[in-house]
């Protein structure tokens, strides 16, 4: 069956700043798993040999601008140019500089470098998805309805209540051609980000390391299976867990075989090609 991984930050650029201040090894030693060749190598081959022994066919790569991880979009373009059949790569809009940011954004977009655009409300900054400084990129993205790649996690923010799921649903429905796709599902408001994505058409939800081996896993899996099973995307949060024991985690839910292979892949799927659909428009 194929796969396509939502979320995997390859150690590239600033990527490779996940290893060295302990964030991998915290996670791998949480989650009770080993750390792959990729990860002790650091090397992009051996990324992808691991992958192929998984099932995934192509990966997406969301950017990041934080205290301790930095990583340039031109890096993230250069991956997809070097490898364009396995990474699609999402590059960070900066709220700092809006005007300047999403000219960057047209232009990878438009120029095809790009599907979407990843944003981390509250990731090193104070902001939340409502902030002032988003609203430019979400005009933009309603016009051309592409894909929104999001951290949406409690854990990850300054202030608490950057990623509450009744903020982004309002953003969802005030720009309701962009596909929001809440990165964590919204943990530890994966139930509640559950009914956000059942009754907003636009919002998917991408639970990745937090649907494995954490407290709400079983709603993970009966959301994937019966109620939002085309509102959900695979990720594995490479290199916090390796892709092929993320890829066995979910195998070994037994999932029907439709709800299966959209959460493994045809979800993930129409979305990318809408996005390549709406920008040759």
């Amino acid at each position: 069956m194929k796969c396509i991984d939502f979320r995997v930050r390859p150690l590239v650029d600033g990527y490779r700043a996940m290893v060295k201040n302990k964030t991998t090894e915290t996670f791998l030693k949480a989650f009770r798993c080993s750390s792959p060749a990729s990860i002790q190598e650091q090397s992009i081959e051996l990324l992808l040999r691991e992958m192929d022994e998984a099932g995934v066919d192509l990966a997406v790569v969301p950017g990041r601008q934080s205290r301790v991880t930095n990583v340039s979009n031109e890096a993230l373009v250069r991956l997809a140019e070097q490898y364009p059949e396995r990474f699609a790569v999402f590059p960070l809009f900066n709220p700092e500089k809006p005007q300047e940011s999403l000219q960057e954004i047209v232009e990878l977009t438009q120029g095809g470098s790009c599907l979407g655009v990843s944003i981390e409300p509250g990731f090193g900054n104070a902001l939340r998805f409502d902030a002032a400084q988003y609203q430019l990129l979400y005009e933009y993205m309603n016009e051309y309805h592409l894909p929104l790649l999001t951290t949406c996690c409690g854990s990850n923010t300054p202030v608490l209540d950057a990623s509450l799921p009744g903020c982004f649903q309002a953003m969802a429905k005030q720009y309701p051609n962009m596909t929001m796709i809440a990165g964590h599902g919204g943990w530890p408001w994966f139930r509640e980000m559950c009914f956000v994505a059942f009754f907003t058409p636009n919002v998917f939800l991408l639970p990745d390391l937090y649907s494995m081996h954490c407290p709400g896993e079983e709603d993970v899996r009966l959301a994937a299976n019966y109620m939002l099973r085309e509102k959900m995307l695979f990720g594995s949060s490479y290199p916090l867990l390796p892709v092929g024991e993320a890829v066995k985690h979910v195998k070994g839910w037994e999932l029907f075989a439709d709800a299966q292979e959209l959460f493994l892949y045809k979800n993930a799927e129409n979305i990318l090609n809408n996005a390549r659909k709406n920008l040759k428009k």
